[in-house]
């Protein structure tokens, strides 16, 4: 399942990403379209073509694209996950090896030497963690661990979300 979320909706896109779901945000398209931002139109185009569910909180948005569409209601990333975990049956089982990057949406590579990342992370990050994945697109690079944020955001499922 491939989404693309809508502009308002950022750091729901960050939590899909690490949750391994490939997801398009508005925003990564605004140089593509050359426009900030991207129109409903654009958004609607490229979702058809790349197959995409869009998510969105825009309901005259979503009233064009029902068919290919989720309407998000409320506040709060939990209770946006909580939606789209009771409409389309998604899980939020952590697994670094299948997250995506937060930031580009593209694959994780294992780091087999922590040390050719020595200078992309903090000195205790480097000092407290051996496992560590990287982005695979060249304009990004953003590396990867499993830290205390992920147990922080898995404790908040369950807390927030019919977990």
């Amino acid at each position: 399942m491939k989404f693309l979320t809508d502009a308002m909706l950022g750091k729901l896109t960050r939590f899909l990403r690490i949750f391994g779901y490939d997801t398009i945000y508005a925003n990564d398209l605004l140089d593509f379209y050359c426009e900030n931002p991207v129109q409903d139109k654009n958004l609607k185009e490229y979702a058809l073509l790349s197959n995409r569910l869009v998510i969105t909180k825009d309901l005259p948005f979503y009233n064009e694209i029902r068919e290919k569409a989720i309407l998000l209601e409320g506040k709060g990333v939990y209770n946006y996950l909580d939606q789209l975990k009771r409409m389309l049956n998604l899980v939020y089982d952590f697994d670094i090896e299948k997250a995506r990057c937060s930031v580009c949406n593209s694959m994780l590579v294992k780091i087999n030497d922590k040390n050719s990342i020595k200078e992309l992370v903090k000195h205790e990050t480097f000092k407290n963690y051996d496992e560590f994945f990287q982005c695979n697109n060249p304009s990004c690079q953003k590396v990867f661990w499993n830290g205390p944020h992920i147990a922080d955001i898995n404790e908040k499922l369950r807390d927030e979300v019919n977990y």
